[in-house]
């Protein structure tokens, strides 16, 4: 008997040091993503102000960096320097209203829609298109005189906002899915094709980009077997650059029922299922899936999610959360 129990409390040991290892091992990459290198912070940054990365000595590239946005190199330790860049300039997630927050918030009052473009040639197209010409100056003093120019009252506005699991998004296709063709791991451009709204709050805006993986095809066949595609959303970025997973759900399934948003009189032809979470599927009975470029239809965001939103003036929330008219597009269209 005291044999085994102590074989029995051996193994639960056993059990207890491999699930401790399996813990500790799987928050290593959890830290290490928290916690990124310089070398990443400032290619994060530069990425996000140039759209590359601009290598050189890390000294070097802090103080290049301070130059464009401050006007000259800062005062204190290379961490701290680095750090007040990221949540001036942007680069990573949560950081407040950063320089393409405001560019992105500048950018949608003027045109209702962002674009992804790297921030300094953002602020130098709005300046041209704005002003005439690409103005000088650090590019702080050049995002403000925008901001002062074209946003309610002169001034960005942002509240903490919630942005709940379910919250209907409503994305577009930026190329085609045929079974026929369309291979697995291929990568389909998405856009957000409407504005999301909570209360009076914009958190993704029109144009906001994302994609979807492939992760199965099967073509139609003999005997009338149906073609199907099967995707994986990615996230979508919010203007705080909090990443916003994407997912189906059965509630979105049946908004697009309702609203007709896909392929011909509702849903015929075109249909997104499956278990709550990541994967969809999409199938047509018998013939190859076909769905065209620029066809609209909404998912749902996967998870609660905390991100600061742009507060809009009343008028402009109530018109931006009205029920959309009908849209209808055609297969081969």
């Amino acid at each position: 008997m005291y044999a085994h129990g102590m074989r029995s409390i051996r193994k639960a040991s056993a059990v207890l040091v491999t699930a401790a290892i399996i813990v500790t091992t799987s928050l290593i990459p959890a830290l290490a993503q928290e916690q990124p290198t310089l070398l990443q912070s400032l290619a994060s940054i530069e990425i996000t102000l140039y759209g590359k990365e601009l290598g050189g000595a890390i000294v070097d590239r802090v103080a290049r960096l301070e130059g464009e946005l401050f006007g000259k190199p800062q005062e204190g330790s290379v961490i701290d320097r680095i750090a007040r860049l990221r949540t001036l300039a942007g680069g990573g997630p949560g950081v407040g209203p950063s320089v393409g927050y405001k560019l992105d918030a500048v950018e949608w009052f003027v045109q209702r829609r962002v674009t992804s473009e790297p921030a300094v040639t953002k602020l130098e197209r709005l300046e041209t298109m704005l002003l005439g010409a690409p103005g000088q100056g650090s590019i702080v003093v050049r995002a403000d005189h925008l901001a002062a120019l074209c946003l309610p009252e002169g001034t960005l506005k942002t509240k903490d906002t919630m942005l709940s699991r379910g919250q209907p998004v409503r994305i577009k296709l930026l190329g085609k899915l045929d079974s026929s063709v369309t291979q697995k791991g291929q990568k389909i451009e998405i856009e957000v094709a409407r504005d999301v709204v909570v209360g009076s709050e914009l958190v993704i805006p029109k144009g906001t980009r994302g994609h979807a993986i492939v992760t199965e095809v099967s073509p139609a066949g003999r005997l009338g077997r149906d073609g199907k595609i099967t995707l994986e959303l990615k996230d979508v970025r919010t203007l705080d650059g909090v990443a916003v997973p994407l997912a189906f759900d059965e509630s979105t399934q049946k908004l697009n029922e309702s609203t007709q948003l896909a392929i011909g009189a509702g849903l015929a032809g075109f249909i997104v299922f499956g278990p709550v979470g990541a994967l969809g599927a999409i199938f047509v009975q018998g013939k190859d899936v076909n769905i065209p470029e620029g066809t609209e239809f909404y998912v749902a965001v996967g998870a609660d999610t905390k991100v600061l939103g742009m507060t809009l003036p009343v008028g402009t929330a109530v018109e931006l959360t009205k029920e959309p008219p009908i849209v209808q597009i055609k297969p081969g269209k």
